[in-house]
Order: C-alpha cells, then sequence, then structure tokens
C-alpha cells in the first residue's frame, strides 16, 4: 500500500490504528516526522483529537435527572422525555432515575425497561466503573428535597458498607434560594398562562391561580410565594390577581402558611368565585397529583359543583418546558464542573 494512500487512511479514520501504520510508512522512506507531509501532520492532530475526546468521554461524571417517583406510568415517561430533552441540550447521556415509587411500575408499561431509583443506579456506577469520575445529581425538584437529601445520604452510607467510592454532587433546584435572580422556572409558567389565554380567547385583566402539592416545609412554601410574586410582576396589568393555592396540607396549626387549599380559594380571594380562572399548575410531571383523574382534576371537579359559576383553564405541565429545560442545564453544567474541581484538588463532597 503506498504511503499517501496510508495517509489518507490516517486523516480519514483518525484513529490510532491508522496513525500507525502512517508513520510506520513514513520510517520505511527514510523520512523523519518533522518531514512529513500535511497531510501526515493532520492525520496526527485527529488521532490526537480523537483519543482526547475518548478519555474524556470515559472519565466524564455520570448525570442523572431525578424525581421523588410515581407509581403511574406516565410519570416515569415524562421524567425520561425531559431526561431525552436535557441530554440532547448538554450532548451527552442524562439518566433518569427517580427516590420512589417508580420500580413498582410493570415494567411492560415502560416497553420493557424498567424504572431506575437513584440507590441502584449510584451503587451500580460506583461497583462497574472503574475510576468513576463521580455523578451529578440534577433534581427535578421546585426547591430543597428533604427526601433528596436522605437518599443520598442513605448512598453514601451504603457505598461505604460496601467499600465502594463514588464522588457526587447535588445541583441545586429549580427555584434556587441562593439565586435570586434567576426567574425563568416563573417566566415557563407566564408564558403558559398566557398560552392557555390565548387558545381560549380570555378576557384580560386575567384571574391566575398558581397551585403546587403543599408542604411541610417553610423553606418549599416560599419557593410557591416566590413564584406567585415573579408572575405578578411578569404579568403586570394583564393580571387582575394572581393567587397562591396548595393542593393539599397537614393538619394543624404549624403548616397553616400553606393556606389557602385550592378547594377553598375560590372563596378565600376576593372576585375568584365566578368567570374565567387560570390554574397554573405548579407540579412537573403527570402523577396521581397532577395527571388525568388525579387529585388537581377531582378538585376542580368539586369546585365545578360547588361553585358553578367558575371557568378554571389548567395550563400543561412544566418539565418539558424550553426554559426548565435550560435550568437544568445550567444546573448540570455547574455541578459538572464543581465536582470535577473538586476531586482535582481533594476537597471533600457532601
Amino acid at each position: 500500500m503506498g504511503l499517501r494512500l496510508l495517509l489518507c487512511l490516517a486523516l480519514v479514520a483518525g484513529h490510532f490504528g491508522a496513525w500507525v501504520s502512517a508513520i510506520s510508512a513514513l520510517r520505511h522512506t527514510g523520512k523523519r516526522a518533522h518531514d512529513c507531509p500535511q497531510q501526515l501532520r493532520m492525520a496526527m492532530q485527529s488521532a490526537n483529537a480523537k483519543g482526547t475526546h475518548a478519555s474524556c468521554a470515559q472519565h466524564s461524571p455520570m448525570i442523572v435527572l431525578v424525581d421523588n417517583g410515581s407509581k403511574r406510568a406516565a410519570a416515569t415517561w415524562a421524567l425520561r422525555n425531559t431526561a431525552r430533552l436535557l441530554s440532547s441540550e448538554l450532548g451527552e447521556p442524562v439518566i433518569p432515575a427517580s427516590l420512589r415509587f417508580s420500580d413498582t411500575v410493570p415494567p411492560e408499561e415502560l416497553d420493557g425497561q424498567p424504572a431506575q431509583l437513584l440507590r441502584d443506579v449510584l451503587i451500580e456506577r460506583a461497583a462497574t466503573s472503574v475510576d468513576a469520575a463521580g455523578a451529578v445529581v440534577v433534581p427535578l425538584f421546585f426547591g430543597p428535597s428533604a427526601g433528596l437529601a436522605s437518599a443520598v445520604r442513605q448512598c453514601e452510607e451504603d457505598l461505604a458498607e460496601q467499600r465502594l467510592v463514588l464522588p457526587t454532587i447535588v445541583a441545586p433546584p429549580l427555584v434556587a434560594e441562593e439565586l435570586p435572580d434567576d426567574d425563568r422556572v416563573a417566566r415557563a409558567m407566564t408564558d403558559l398562562v398566557l398560552q392557555v389565554a390565548a387558545e381560549k380567547n380570555l378576557q384580560e385583566p386575567l384571574k391566575v391561580v398558581l397551585v403546587d402539592h403543599g408542604t411541610p416545609s417553610r423553606k418549599v412554601n416560599a419557593v410557591r410565594n416566590r413564584l406567585v410574586e415573579s408572575m405578578r410582576q411578569l404579568l403586570g396589568d394583564r393580571a387582575r390577581a394572581v393567587v397562591g393555592a396548595s393542593m393539599e396540607r397537614r393538619d394543624g396549626d404549624a403548616y397553616d402558611f400553606n393556606e389557602p387549599l385550592l378547594e377553598r380559594v375560590w372563596s378565600a380571594a376576593p372576585g375568584f368565585d365566578d368567570g374565567d380562572i387560570i390554574i397554573a399548575m405548579a407540579f412537573l410531571l403527570p402523577g396521581r397529583h397532577a395527571g388525568p383523574e388525579g387529585d388537581v382534576e377531582q378538585i376542580l371537579k368539586h369546585a365545578l359543583r360547588e361553585t358553578p359559576g367558575i371557568r378554571p383553564h389548567v395550563t400543561p405541565l412544566l418539565a418539558s418546558q424550553p426554559l426548565v429545560v435550560d435550568v437544568l442545564r445550567q444546573r448540570a453544567l455547574d455541578a459538572k464542573a464543581a465536582l470535577l474541581g473538586s476531586t482535582r484538588t481533594g476537597v471533600e463532597l457532601r
């Protein structure tokens, strides 16, 4: 085989074998490396670049998109879809996983691919990967999650018992207390409110109820209040009022900060007992609460019987909205950079 053909193969293939063949042929001609033609230098550069990329891919942290989990297959499908969207934005794989429940979904409802729990994903990575670069956990949660923090701690204990090591970092949630100027989730919700208003030809100023799940945590409740205030500012004169409500709450005075409940908002908020009302869903994925025949839908059906003058219009869920995916992308990139920096410098991760 002639030298020129070998050089072309090296240039096109760009891998180590072609590079070695080209160098070998060059040596048979008696030439030195600095005498090689431009094609060989380009082949060498291509081979080196591809080798570097392959090495980086092997040692890149695993990215896991995690939600709370659901016993309904629709939630797992939606989580997988968001993971695909995020993977496309990042240009690397994203593994969808849940904290709980999802592993009970029959695999036949998921095209034969069982849902994965976060614990299993992390332990499998640590057990099967040599020199694993760690894991970046990206929460598909609006605010801080005690359940996620507990799950990660339990994973660390399980790994330690098995004498496995996997540096892991948890990115901030979608609405992070430490990032007060990041209003992308509120903008996504506002866009959906205006989209519903346009589709239904609703008259402005609009009446909007932002409904979330409800929580025992004041920090999580503060996320809802922040979204409500941001939407008020974003909608401006286009909204008559934007109020927050909870789907449910715990009993006891200590949890009154969840009020009003969605089932009572019609009488608790002035002017919300009749007419068109947009229900802005602070829910990410379908499931027992936000899916078809879910809790929110049942509450609204009951409200229509008790307060027949209202006409509720519900916004789509948020997990696949472009602005939300953009937040996830940024959270993943920032956490990945922090993880790689800490592992290089020996900083302990928590």
